[in-house]
């Protein structure tokens, strides 16, 4: 991946010309994080009535859950990155 952006003494800068790719890479990455959070949320949806009637052996509670650990593993990432 090519970096937009470079540290220096002062901050961070993107380079003059590059401006307009940077947003957009920022706004690709907030449309990313946003999707990562609705889908935590709709998988917990959707483990909760299997959980309810305990089922949380069944096949597709463990898919779900598999899932689920997989973008929390994620957004842990990116927040250790200090990017959330």
């Amino acid at each position: 991946m090519e970096r937009y952006t470079q540290h220096s003494r002062t901050g961070w800068q993107v380079p003059e010309g590059l401006e307009q790719a940077a947003a957009e890479r920022l706004a690709h990455f907030e449309d990313a994080y946003e999707d990562i959070r609705s889908k935590q949320a709709r998988l917990e949806e959707q483990m909760e009535p299997l959980r309810a009637a305990g089922k949380q052996k069944s096949v597709r509670f463990r898919e779900l859950l598999g899932e689920k650990l997989m973008l929390q593993q994620m957004v842990m990432i990116l927040e250790s990155h200090g990017l959330t």
